[in-house]
């Protein structure tokens, strides 16, 4: 499943991109830095609220898609095995060596599968709330330069358009009466030879097509550029970023200090 951006007039919708960014930031260096059960519960719970607001209805669809379930239990699995610390619950005899389940490898499985799940799913929020142009814009008005820029704006453009395209492109095939939905090594070179190599033509035409503008308008004579919309920042917006950036020192400076006994992973 691919999270896309959802127009909206919510509350997080109306927001600064880079305001919103700052929050990501600072809310994954939280989920990373600390690894209470309880705390990345909680934040899950968070993201999910957040949704509601928003209206997005891609966001506990993602958390729910194989994927995602799979790896959780992927992860919980590694850290189960790796971990040799606390009490042992199970051992499973094998043929090499015992295999030892303690406590701590099972904690620390669902702490770091949990911690896993919140990043992305803030990630899905923030991409489904934000308009891609809009916080690229918002970036070159800052200082980025606008040729980096508009090569982020122009790769966010055409993968719809590649996309269109390589669907056209596959029903052509399949109209034709080739099969190149076929599995294993052989199917997927058919697939390569009859659809990538006509995928890869089109695009070198486009790229023709778009040098050529932007010949014609003259692009790079100048060091900056003109915007149609500038990106401004309410009083909210700033807010939002002076306590992201609190609590990520704040969060910081503890690591280093011991302040505050804040919920760690159970030692390996």
């Amino acid at each position: 499943m691919i999270v896309k951006f959802e127009k909206g007039d919510s509350f997080l919708h109306r927001l600064n991109p880079l305001a919103k960014l700052s929050a990501v930031v600072a809310y994954s260096l939280v989920a990373v830095l600390l690894a209470g059960l309880r705390l990345e519960l909680l934040c899950i719970a968070s993201v999910l609220v957040m949704e509601r607001i928003a209206g997005c209805r891609q966001i506990f669809a993602f958390m729910l898609s194989r994927f995602v379930l799979v790896l959780m239990i992927v992860i919980v699995i590694v850290q189960t095995i790796m971990t040799r610390s606390g009490t042992v619950l199970v051992t499973l005899p094998l043929y090499v060596a015992s295999l030892h389940i303690t406590d701590a490898g099972l904690l620390n499985g669902a702490v770091i599968a949990m911690r896993f799940v919140s990043i992305v799913l803030v990630g899905a929020l923030f991409v489904s709330t934000t308009n891609p142009v809009d916080l690229v814009y918002s970036l070159m008005q800052i200082g980025v330069p606008y040729r980096y820029g508009f090569m982020a704006v122009l790769a966010l453009r055409l993968t719809t358009v590649f996309q269109q395209e390589a669907k056209t492109l596959t029903n052509a095939q399949k109209m034709r009466g080739l099969n190149v939905e076929e599995s294993g090594v052989k199917g997927l070179l058919r697939c390569i030879r009859c659809t990538v190599m006509p995928l890869i033509v089109c695009a070198l035409a486009r790229v023709d097509d778009l040098v050529v503008s932007m010949e014609g308008r003259a692009f790079g004579c100048k060091r900056s550029r003109t915007f149609v919309a500038v990106s401004r920042y309410r009083a909210i917006d700033k807010a939002l970023v002076f306590a992201a950036l609190a609590v990520a020192l704040w969060v910081l400076l503890d690591l280093c200090f011991g302040w505050y006994p804040l919920p760690r992973l159970r030692p390996y």
